[in-house]
């Protein structure tokens, strides 16, 4: 038998144990995991019992020399053998192979219980990813709204910046007595609301809201995808907010990083 438990993680990680009869099917056993899951902190446990009764016997002789190698040892010493006993748990010798084992038998039956617990795990794992689907749709619809509110104050946003330029610039004029062709204020003016225009930056969080959805709609492992873009969402937001100096758009702006961070914490938990 084989029980699979697994926790989220970002990447993939497999402990796995059996017994020390079969301790060499282990690598399959980590093969035959890895092979269908891309994500997830897992522990595989190995169990099983033999038709021809126990795999394992103890060695007499092999324990009579090592209670005789402690009782000389606790002699010298002055203790008692039981004080030393607890050290036979570490003797590799003490147990040996009852009877031989078909590799190929082993292998046929461990690929079958590997592939039952995986199945197992695959439909927990779909459960608990539509779930958090749904909680990152919810999170995805508000930065769209948010982002709908973003674009509307930028609308507005070129003229107010604009004038705000020309403003800063007069007052540095007149407060310096300098002489400056008009003309030439316009133009720096201008140059100064266009570099604070943000709806190139608008338009690429909006293209990345619909890759998200797409996205969390494909099959196939795709929770790598997914932080990726969030991580190109946020470097669109954060240009969006050092760009901008409307308080409202700020304000948003603060409002689609921390569902951004949500996202970010449910993407690397889904394969």
């Amino acid at each position: 038998m084989v029980e699979l438990r697994s926790v989220n993680h970002r990447f993939l990680e497999i402990r796995t144990r059996a017994p020390r009869e079969i301790m060499a099917a282990e690598p399959l056993l980590d093969k035959l995991v890895r092979a269908r899951l891309s994500r997830g902190h897992c522990s595989a446990n190995i169990s099983f019992e033999s038709a021809d009764g126990p795999p394992s016997r103890l060695d007499r002789t092999a324990l009579e020399s090592h209670l005789d190698d402690l009782s000389a040892v606790a002699s010298s010493r002055g203790l008692e053998l039981e004080d030393l006993t607890p050290a036979l748990a570490q003797a590799p010798d003490l147990f040996s192979l009852s009877h031989s084992m078909d590799a190929k038998a082993l292998e046929a039956a461990l690929t079958t219980a590997a592939d039952e617990a995986i199945d197992k795990l695959l439909e927990m794992r779909e459960a608990e990813g539509a779930a958090m689907a749904g909680d990152m749709d919810d999170k995805l619809a508000a930065i769209r709204e948010t982002l709908d509110g973003i674009a509307e104050l930028a609308a507005e946003f070129p003229g107010a910046a604009l004038e705000k330029a020309r403003q800063r610039i007069g007052e540095l004029i007149s407060g310096n007595g300098l002489d400056i062709d008009p003309s030439r204020i316009e133009a720096e003016a201008a140059l100064l609301a266009d570099r604070a225009d943000i709806n190139e930056e608008i338009t690429r969080l909006a293209s990345h809201c619909e890759q998200m959805g797409v996205q969390m709609k494909a099959s196939g492992p795709v929770g790598r995808r997914l932080e990726f873009l969030v991580q190109e969402m946020g470097r669109e937001t954060n240009t969006i907010g050092s760009k901008s100096a409307i308080s409202g758009i700020t304000h948003m702006v603060v409002e689609i990083k921390a569902q951004l961070e949500k996202i970010r914490e449910l993407a690397q938990n889904i394969e």
